[in-house]
């Protein structure tokens, strides 16, 4: 795995070891934390997002997830996940993060 410029990382020399969509169907606003880093994504009423797990996941599963009435966990049990949008385009940590969701 690489820097690349502007930030970002270079993930093409591992595999793709799962991938699983999460939509919301519920009527407000819904978080996704995506770990082990807490990572926030939140998607709006109808929308998916899709994590995608990165390498070698051992003798499980390469997903682990929590629920919870708003919102919900997803442990890639990989190396490393990635969360995007149903067109495919990476997500940053915070899309779509409400004013106020962390209060100091």
């Amino acid at each position: 795995m690489t820097a690349e410029p502007g930030g970002g990382w270079d993930f093409s020399a591992l595999e793709v070891s799962g991938r699983m969509p999460v939509t919301n169907r519920g009527e407000e606003l819904m978080e996704l934390t995506l770990e082990p880093l807490g990572e926030d994504y939140w998607l709006k009423p109808g929308e998916t997002f899709v994590v995608t797990s990165y390498g070698d996941y051992g003798s499980g599963h390469p997903f682990e997830m929590q629920y919870w009435p708003d919102s919900v966990s997803v442990w890639c049990t990989s190396w490393f996940g990635t969360v995007s949008d149903d067109d495919g385009n990476q997500l940053s940590c915070g899309h779509q993060r409400p004013d106020g969701a962390y209060p100091r």
